[in-house]
């Protein structure tokens, strides 16, 4: 073996010791989770977007799905991270007349 290629072998272990995995949050996954999503696309078209976080908030606590704090308390989706759910509206074309 070459020294470039020792030098190699040596800087390609040393990358897969030093690379860790990004730890993703207990709500990330939640919302993640493509039932979630669904769930809240559907209430979202039955009722307005602030029962729905409501109802989805009831629904996640009831399966016993929402991640607790330190303190022990729930949880919540808040409503900016409810609207990453939902999908984005899309945009009208312009009528040629």
């Amino acid at each position: 073996m070459s020294l470039l290629e020792k030098a190699k072998a040596i800087v390609k272990e040393q990358k897969k010791q030093t690379t860790k995995k990004k730890r993703v949050s207990e709500m990330d996954q939640l919302l993640q989770d493509p039932e979630v999503k669904k769930t809240a696309r559907y209430l979202v078209k039955h009722m307005s977007q602030k029962q729905a976080l409501d109802k989805l908030n009831e629904i996640l606590e009831s399966e016993g799905r929402l991640p607790k704090m330190k303190n022990g308390r729930i949880r919540k989706i808040t409503y900016p991270r409810f609207r990453e759910l939902l999908p984005k509206p899309r945009k009208k074309r312009a009528q040629n007349a």
